[in-house]
């Protein structure tokens, strides 16, 4: 990246953005990170902006932590941009040159590592004419033609949005942001509509423009203080082309309703007909309150069809949520903000699994208790392991008892089961002066017998796959191979049976042909094929693993060593973000060979497709393109093979092995996502408890 200018780069982040203040920014530019001591003004100018829109989710940073705040120049999808990152390393905001002229044109924020919002410059004029929600935020798109500010149109929003800024035009009384919602004259000639149908839309149209305001001064239902909660509708129906003299499929929701929270108790304001524009659905129809047991009858303009009250007596929705879990899950959403707020506390915790608990029992017997149940495993087991909630085995193993006596309940135990063994093992090894022996040995053992006692669970697959592994970490690589192949013939089109195959494959390299097809880190495209009658050196790394990173200094040694027998050397990295071992690689510029990256860590089929799980791995492939060493740490018997390749010919294979399913990317089937854990430390340490 070319190295900018004091000058330039105020020019670049303070560009002229009608919408925020003008400042210069001094200091120096550090394109790769700002000592933790310094409080770099880039930083802070950065950090200080804004999302054009309000009440967007996105993280700030407390001026006790700008100090330990990072900025650093990346390259993403081909855009150059500053990234701001906060102490833990999450990215906080990001402001990127789209076309390439040397001015921000993308303000991006984050929340919890993901960018949930971006001021957009489309035409580059330095004004923001486009606004997005992204990630946990939602799908809104809009567009802001004369760049005031305001949202001209949507070109994209979902029905639960729809019915969202339904809500707030009538919170705030704002007839021009209701009207951005209805269907345009353009769009309802666009549908196609037969003359009947579209004269009864056009009709519901004019009385909703003509209405609002006087709707929104008298109705009750809607203050300040409302909080849009949920919404309701049955399935979408199709139109389809023909119908009615319509000249295309015609995709529309009826009798949608937004069910609103106000002082904790539901109510329900019909929205009423959304049709689906490209990927924006439009309104047609003036919002209307419904009160207890009211049904409106005919209401829909496509599907004809009664509307009843969605919501009983008792403030819930009919669905079955029941004034208690509705309250259950109220209090839940208090706590879960409290936890986001403050922090990891003990008593937040605590409270967080009794209401857990509660929803759990709230819905016994139900389809609904599956989803409580591992929410509170996973949970309560995250919160333990973490050591913010020590408390939490005593929860799990009281949720493992209890629902062996309730309905539906028995086919759950494996999953809390599973993870009390993890959690239970994880907290232990914390625990001062503990016999890591022992504890691996009773670890072991307990995940045998839960795959012994739960064959047929998914989680028996994980329990086995992490037996192999510490097998395989003890040098047992024969009871290895029998715990892998357990794995892999019970469970071949999971993601831990494809881990499986792929180990056995790994184990037995030597004498197998294997290729490298991928992609490196900075984007360039790698095949082994290309390397001539090179021998090459395969080293999976990731930036955590310490004894990587010793690995590493020694590869660099025999580069050296061997650079006139053009010896090639390819890094395999494994963290999930590619973004990581590049600031790595930046940081540490001592290994200067290339490294091919997949998005996902141990989840890619760089991983996968020879199971490996822990790093470091290495493997040596001769001139001819054959396995003739495989090891963990680039060890001495390593080096030693690598003195022979190049003092001894290479011995003539009696048989020839078929090929290994080596970490070719353009054959590789890419495996489910899954979340997986990676490990924590070197060649050393098993897999992790899952979490």
């Amino acid at each position: 990246m070319s190295q900018i200018s004091r000058g330039r780069l105020a020019t670049i982040i303070g560009s002229s953005v009608r919408w925020a203040s003008a400042a210069t920014i001094a200091g120096s530019v550090c394109l790769t990170s700002v000592h933790a001591a310094e409080r770099d003004p880039q930083v802070v100018k950065a950090l200080s902006y804004s999302p054009r829109q309000a009440n967007i989710p996105f993280d700030k940073v407390g001026e006790e932590e700008i100090d330990k705040c990072v900025g650093k120049y990346e390259t993403r999808n081909g855009f150059e941009g500053l990234v701001i990152y906060s102490p833990a390393g999450q990215p906080l905001r990001r402001f990127a040159d789209g076309n390439g002229d040397r001015q921000v044109d993308q303000w991006c924020y984050y929340k919890d590592g993901i960018e949930v919002y971006r001021d957009i410059d489309s035409d580059f004029n330095g004004a923001a004419d486009q606004y997005r929600w992204l990630g946990t935020a939602g799908t809104r798109w809009g567009i802001d033609k004369n760049e005031d500010g305001k949202i001209d149109s949507w070109k994209a929003i979902s029905a639960e949005e729809v019915t969202m800024e339904v809500v707030e035009s009538i919170k705030a009384k704002d007839d021009e942001r209701f009207k951005k919602l209805l269907l345009s004259e353009s769009e309802l000639k666009v549908l196609g509509l037969g003359e009947d149908k579209g004269d009864q839309l056009t009709t519901r149209l004019a009385n909703a423009r003509k209405s609002f305001v006087e709707f929104a001064r008298t109705q009750k239902m809607i203050t300040n203080s409302t909080k849009w909660a949920h919404f309701a509708a049955d399935k979408p129906g199709v139109v389809p082309a023909g119908t009615e003299g319509a000249l295309q499929d015609i995709i529309a929701y009826e009798n949608t309703i937004a069910i609103v929270e106000n002082d904790g108790a539901n109510q329900q304001l019909m929205v009423g007909t959304l049709v689906l524009i490209d990927n924006a659905w439009r309104l047609a129809d003036l919002p209307r309150t419904i009160t207890e047991n009211a049904v409106l009858s005919d209401s829909g303009l496509f599907f004809p069809a009664a509307a009843s009250n969605r919501i009983g007596n008792n403030g819930s929705p009919e669905s079955g949520m029941t004034p208690e879990i509705q309250t259950l899950l109220t209090d839940l959403e208090r706590i879960e903000s409290s936890l986001k707020e403050n922090g990891d506390q003990m008593e937040l915790q605590e409270e967080k699994a009794n209401v857990l608990q509660k929803l759990v029992l709230a819905t016994k017997g139900t389809d609904e208790m599956e989803l409580w149940v591992k929410q509170f495993a996973d949970s309560i087991s995250s919160a333990a392991q973490s050591g913010a909630y020590p408390q939490g085995i005593q929860k799990l193993k009281l949720l493992e008892s209890q629902l062996a006596n309730m309905p539906k309940g028995k086919t759950l135990v494996p999953y809390v089961s599973y993870r009390l063994i993890s959690t239970d093992y994880s907290v232990r090894s914390t625990e001062e002066k503990v016999d890591f022996a022992k504890l691996q040995k009773d670890y072991m053992e307990k995940l045998q017998e839960f795959a012994e006692l739960y064959p047929d669970s998914i989680d028996a697959a994980d329990a086995m796959l992490n037996v192999g592994l510490n097998h395989e970490l003890s040098s047992d690589e024969k009871e290895a191979e029998t715990w892998y192949r357990k794995v892999a013939t019970r469970f071949p089109k999971t993601p831990q049976g494809e881990k499986a195959a792929g180990a056995l494959a790994r184990l037995t390299l030597e004498g197998r042909q294997m290729g490298l097809v991928g992609k490196t880190l900075d984007g360039k495209s790698i095949d082994s094929k290309s390397m001539g009658r090179n021998p090459v050196l395969v080293h999976y790394w990731a930036s955590w693993c310490e004894p990587c990173k010793a690995d590493m200094a020694e590869i660099r040694k025999i580069q050296a060593k061997y650079a006139r027998q053009n010896l090639q050397i390819v890094g395999i990295n494994l963290d999930t973000e590619a973004s990581t071992a590049i600031g790595f690689l930046k940081a540490n510029n001592a290994y200067p060979w290339p490294h091919l990256h997949e998005q996902g860590g141990f989840e890619s089929s760089l991983a996968v497709r020879l199971g490996v799980l822990s790093v470091p791995v290495t493997i040596l492939i001769d001139g001819e393109g054959r396995v003739v060493k495989r090891t963990s740490h680039f060890s001495k018997e390593m080096e030693e093979s690598l003195e022979q390749l190049f003092t001894q010919p290479a011995p003539q294979q009696a048989n020839k092995l078929p090929p290994a399913p080596g970490p070719d990317v353009k054959k590789a089937q890419q495996p489910d996502a899954r979340k997986a854990q990676q490990p924590t430390g070197g060649r050393n340490n098993p897999l992790p408890p899952r979490k």
